[in-house]
């Protein structure tokens, strides 16, 4: 077996540096003297041959050397976390006691949430927490095995599968449809309310594709997708929302597709976890039982 670095007792103290920017901010995060942080760093610059520091006025700059040197631990650091966190949830027998995914809200409300629910029981998981979180930057990762989320890669120090594209096509209530008018030959959506999430671009690119006018129209933005399919079940107006999240709706009749045009999202489903996770069994399985789930035609009600 190879020997260990003589140098790893001293990483801490390098890390909450670089990290914190000063020493004596990192000698109050690790409860030690700002003397002992210098002592530390200095045997691990000379252990290494890394100049890791330059002064900075009253603090301390990382060098170029010492930015490379400060990624790579921070890589490493994490990994052992992860590491130590993943092999805490398996039982001596290797089954895994716990697991943790974090889901975008409104997909999550409309059928993903209850597909894992009742994966984590197949295994027979003992303990499963969903959180929420729409991007991979809002995953809170400390937290969180494997994420869902609605964004666009690349995602920096994690793997990712795309799990499904995303069209956005326009739904409301049935009991809305009377209020249309298609019968108008100037092809105009007015007066209903078009619900949205974004600055209400989305709904212009649709209108173009659909050569479908939008005058006299109230817009009303909301703070979530979830919102606006909610308003749109509860007849208050015309949703412009992805495919992925109203096929139970449409399927059960609480909604409605009176237009046959769709547009891509500016956004798309993957599931990411760390690198070093990717190829866990429990979360591979996850991931193609979402596959599964998305594959057109599915009945996610099955």
């Amino acid at each position: 077996m190879s020997r260990l670095p003589p140098y790893l007792q001293y990483l801490p103290a390098f890390e909450a540096t670089a990290r914190l920017g000063g020493v004596r901010h990192a000698a109050e995060e690790l409860n030690l003297s700002p003397s002992a942080i210098s002592l530390q760093l200095k045997k691990l610059s000379d252990a290494t041959g890394i100049v890791l520091f330059q002064k900075s006025g009253r603090n301390v700059a990382l060098t170029q050397a010492g930015k490379d040197f400060s990624q790579a631990v921070s890589i490493s650091l994490g990994q052992l976390d992860t590491a130590t966190r993943a092999s805490q949830k398996i039982t001596a027998g290797g089954q895994l006691m716990s697991l943790s995914v974090s889901v975008p809200t409104a997909l999550g409300i409309a059928w993903l949430t209850a597909a894992i629910v009742d994966f984590a029981e197949s295994l027979g998981i003992a303990n499963l927490t969903i959180n929420e979180a729409i991007t991979a930057a809002d995953v809170d990762w400390s937290n969180s095995d494997i994420a869902i989320v609605y964004d666009n890669p690349p995602f920096v120090g994690k793997y990712w599968r795309l799990l499904s594209e995303v069209r956005l096509c326009a739904v409301c209530a049935p009991t809305l449809f009377p209020r249309l008018d298609l019968r108008n030959r100037e092809r105009k959506l007015s007066s209903v309310a078009l619900l949205h999430e974004d600055n209400g671009g989305e709904w212009t690119k649709w209108s173009v594709a659909a050569r479908i006018g939008l005058e006299d129209n109230t817009r009303v933005r909301v703070n979530s997708v979830a919102q606006a399919i909610a308003s749109a079940v509860q007849g208050r107006g015309v949703a412009l929302v992805s495919d992925v999240l109203t096929r139970n709706y449409l399927s059960d009749g609480r909604l409605i597709q009176p237009f046959s045009t769709t547009i891509n999202a500016a956004r798309e489903y993957y599931i990411v976890c760390h690198v070093d996770r990717a190829n866990e069994p429990v979360l591979r399985a996850l991931a193609d039982a979402v596959v599964e789930q998305l594959r057109p035609g599915r009945d996610q009600n099955a």
